[in-house]
């Protein structure tokens, strides 16, 4: 690498922790500071953005700040609980939901379970008629029903 596409790196390095982690060299990265520190230094344009950035570090630390309320810190915590729960064992609930997430992608669930249970109905009613109307069927009449049924035109055993 040459000595110009060295600096450039060394620039564009200083000004990601910057803009990272502000002027406050405590902040920045033990490998990088006293190289970046001389970087700064160095280029006018670098100085310039730490005394900006030095600027928005001393606005942010006069902002009041308020503590944490317990429901949040409780929230927090929960979930990360939850995490911890989900990961070790995994619940029935949380199966049958990642299950449908996989099947339907497309949110709710409630699309697909309706038109399953459409389908077992009519499915139902139409196996209710259809057997009502097969009660009325001969012995032979059942015969040719399950030859064709089987893909077997001539059946070598006697079915009654």
């Amino acid at each position: 690498m040459s000595d110009r596409q060295t600096q450039e790196k060394r620039r564009d390095r200083a000004l990601v922790v910057l803009e990272t982690y502000g002027a406050d060299m405590a902040r920045w990265p033990d490998a990088d500071r006293r190289d970046l520190a001389a970087v700064i230094e160095q280029d006018p344009v670098l100085s310039e953005r730490m005394r900006e950035e030095r600027a928005l570090d001393t606005l942010l630390a006069s902002a009041p700040v308020e503590p944490a309320s317990y429901a949040l810190q409780s929230r927090i915590l929960d979930q990360l609980q939850g995490r911890q729960v989900a990961d070790a064992v995994l619940s029935p609930v949380n199966f049958w939901r990642q299950l449908m997430s996989v099947l339907w992608p497309y949110g709710s669930a409630v699309v697909p379970a309706g038109a399953l249970a459409v389908s077992v109905v009519l499915g139902g009613a139409f196996g209710a008629l259809t057997t009502t109307a097969v009660n009325g069927w001969t012995d032979e009449q059942s015969y040719e029903v399950m030859a064709m049924a089987l893909g077997d035109e001539t059946l070598t055993e006697e079915w009654q």
